[in-house]
């Protein structure tokens, strides 16, 4: 089976390609020189028995004509008295019909719907004739080329119209026998009084249409075999010889055997210069052979130093970053004890200063002046050292949640207590809503406190006197998470600076660092501790227009 396949295979080779590509171009070529020669000699075999037809019925017309004008000549003697002789136009026609079709193949005859003769009597083709004409006055013909009894034919119909020598026998009144015997129809000059029908065979034109397709054929087969064996014969002499050696050669060099001369081959143009290439490739390749040895092992000994290179460079970035990991962790462990023996001292000013307050008389605004200054002041230390132990914390893994079952409520009243004093200090709007439907869940609620009190504390900082913050708690029951907003129309935050916004030490621009102060951990512990809950923050803003932070934190079970 396998060597019947590989016989009936397409033959893979140069000469049989060009061979089968110019036999299907001529083929083509030819095809469409058939098809083109047919459709033009089927038009001019139609002209040709249009032009016949046309000829043949007003001849058939004149002579119709022609016994309309003379019948009264035919039928009454010289006294005037009616001698019927029974040639009356129909019947001439018929008659000549009759003698044409005995001498020809040629059918001729009057026709109409309404017939007087059964020999009259219309087919198919006629009755459409009909119809077109009588429906149509304008058209002078009617034709189309069909199958009769299984051979082609060309019919072909003219109307027949009333003039005043047909009024005799077929004008008024409708019904009175005429001189024939049949009665009148009742007709008027320029009335459609039927159609001459012609039925021509096309035997004739056929037979020459094909046998100028033979001759197309015959010339094709001829032109396909002179053009096969030019091909065969340029091609095999020009192109696949040479090739042939040149293939032997490859081989050669494909076995290892570089000892190749295609100097002498015989060989013009392309294939020469392929040839030429290939002989300076093969000389190319012997010489990179013979020393592919030695240069493999210098590269293997170049490899081997750069590996001990790279192996050298490796140890010394794993020890410096062990000692960058040591540093960060003493950084802060550093922060951490810093943070807190900041803390507590920083803690009694702020206790004593409130006490300072309480016992202070209102009389006394001087120094109530001073000791606001100082407890405003030393809440905002507290809360920026409060931050750097946090991020410590995080930073050394040692953060832990306090969970404990949490209302929103509670929280943002905590919050408001403390920014509302900042806010109106700056005469800056603030308000506050809490969704009643926002469900209790499990948090810690420091750092919840936390995370809105930064936030609502950067709104304040960046907003100024007369604008608008508001703190805002919603629900999400498709995401089941608690949404909270901190909205101003502040400064806003550009475009390209929102996705640092939440690095540690990272403001927008140094020129709002210096004119409303601050570190830049703010966000940054914000975000911490929102991860923390499992939950993510994001900032919609515009420069110039404010901004808007959005917090979602997920909804813990209270069991």
């Amino acid at each position: 089976m396998s060597g019947i396949k590989k016989k009936i295979r397409t033959p893979d080779n140069l000469t049989f390609s060009f061979m089968l590509a110019t036999v299907i171009v001529i083929i083509m070529v030819m095809g469409a020189k058939y098809f083109w020669d047919y459709h033009q000699e089927m038009k001019q075999a139609e002209r040709e028995m249009l032009e016949k037809a046309q000829i043949i019925t007003q001849q058939q017309k004149a002579l119709w004509e022609f016994m309309a004008i003379n019948q009264r000549k035919i039928n009454y003697d010289l006294e005037g008295n009616l001698e019927y002789k029974f040639l009356s136009c129909s019947t001439v026609a018929m008659g000549v019909g009759a003698m044409l079709a005995a001498e020809t193949d040629y059918k001729l005859k009057p026709t109409n719907i309404s017939y007087r003769n059964i020999l009259n009597a219309p087919d198919e083709f006629e009755i459409l004739g009909v119809i077109h004409l009588k429906k149509l006055p304008t058209t002078t013909e009617y034709w189309a080329i069909e199958d009769m009894d299984g051979k082609p034919v060309f019919r072909y119909m003219t109307p027949l119209v009333i003039d005043k020598f047909c009024l005799d026998c077929h004008g008024e009144p409708k019904g009175e026998i005429d001189i024939s015997g049949y009665a009148k129809e009742g007709l008027k000059i320029g009335d459609f009084a039927g159609a001459l029908s012609l039925t021509m065979p096309m035997d004739i034109y056929l037979e020459n249409m094909h046998g100028s397709q033979r001759s197309n054929a015959f010339f094709s087969l001829v032109l396909i075999l002179v053009c096969i064996t030019c091909i065969y014969l340029l091609v095999t002499k020009m192109v696949t010889s040479s090739l042939g050696e040149l293939e032997q050669a490859v081989s050669k060099v494909g076995a290892g055997q570089w000892d190749v001369n295609l100097k002498d081959l015989k060989a013009r143009g392309e294939i020469r210069r392929l040839t030429n290439h290939f002989q300076n490739m093969t000389e190319q390749l012997k010489d990179l052979y013979s020393n592919l040895e030695l240069k493999v092992e210098q590269r293997t000994d170049e490899l081997e130093k750069a590996n001990s290179i790279l192996k050298k460079h490796q140890y010394e970035l794993e020890q410096m970053n062990l000692r960058l990991n040591e540093t960060n962790i003493y950084k802060s462990e550093f922060l951490a004890v810093m943070s807190h023996e900041l803390r507590t001292p920083l803690t009694s000013i702020v206790a004593f200063t409130e006490l300072m307050l309480v016992d202070l008389p209102p009389q006394d605004e001087n120094n109530l002046h001073i000791l606001e200054e100082i407890q405003t002041n030393s809440q905002i230390l507290l809360r920026l050292i409060n931050n750097i132990l946090d991020l410590a914390k995080i930073e050394a893994g040692k953060a832990q949640l306090n969970l404990e079952i949490v209302d929103m409520q509670d929280i943002i009243a905590l919050v408001e207590s403390v920014i509302t004093p900042l806010a109106k200090s700056k005469g800056i709007d603030l308000s506050v809503h809490v969704d009643p439907h926002v469900p209790l869940t499990k948090a810690d609620p420091e750092k919840i406190r936390r995370i809105i009190e930064n936030l609502a504390g950067n709104a304040v900082k960046f907003t100024d006197s007369g604008g608008r913050i508001e703190i805002l708690v919603e629900y999400n029951s498709l995401t089941n998470e608690i949404i909270l907003r901190v909205n101003d129309n502040g400064i806003g935050i550009k475009e390209e600076d929102q996705k640092y916004i939440f690095e540690k030490f990272t403001q927008a621009d140094s020129s709002a660092s210096r004119k409303y102060g601050g570190t830049g951990l703010g966000l940054s512990l914000a975000k911490e501790l929102v991860e923390l809950h499992q939950g993510w923050i994001k900032v919609d803003s515009q420069f110039g227009g404010g901004s808007s932070f959005i917090v979602g934190i997920p909804i813990q079970n209270l069991e």
